[in-house]
């Protein structure tokens, strides 16, 4: 199971997303993703914010997506998933 860090929390403004740490992998969420997903827009610290509070989701997320050397990056549409984990389907999400 990944754990991811909350302590490591950060926004990165270069490349407009969230940075998080977990075992061997930065989860790096899209600043665009959680706008989506909150159906707003957000400052840097509100997307931070939303991250802490996403953190299950999250985690989940991190355990499907394969990493690309050693990060994985979330966008909209796995964000949003498009209903596809709703039904359980997730050999073909990506």
């Amino acid at each position: 199971m990944q754990r991811l860090d909350l302590k490591s929390l950060r926004y990165d403004k270069l490349g407009r997303s969230v940075l998080i740490d977990g075992r061997k992998i930065v989860l790096e969420v899209s600043h665009e993703a959680l706008e989506a997903f909150s159906n707003r827009e957000l400052t840097a610290d509100e997307a931070v914010i939303k991250v802490a509070e996403e953190q299950k989701r999250l985690t989940r997320l991190a355990e499907w997506v394969p990493a690309d050397d050693g990060k994985i990056h979330i966008t909209t549409n796995m964000l949003m998933n498009d209903g596809v984990f709703a039904s359980g389907d997730t050999e073909n999400a990506y």
